[in-house]
């Protein structure tokens, strides 16, 4: 049995298309909020490392 792909098909492949240019342009979009995400734990871990912390 030879499978061929019915209307049906043609618009699940479409609606997976826009789904994932969707979830791309997300991406595209929240890279602002990962860069500062990234900024504060590399703030944090230095913090957490530094010996400036310490009182004598």
């Amino acid at each position: 049995m030879i499978y061929t792909p019915g209307a049906y098909d043609g618009h699940l492949l479409s609606f997976s298309r826009e789904l994932i240019q969707e979830a791309f342009r997300l991406l595209r979009d929240s890279d602002h909020i990962a860069q500062a995400q990234r900024e504060r734990d590399a703030l944090a871990k230095t913090a957490t490392t530094s010996p400036a912390s310490e009182v004598d």
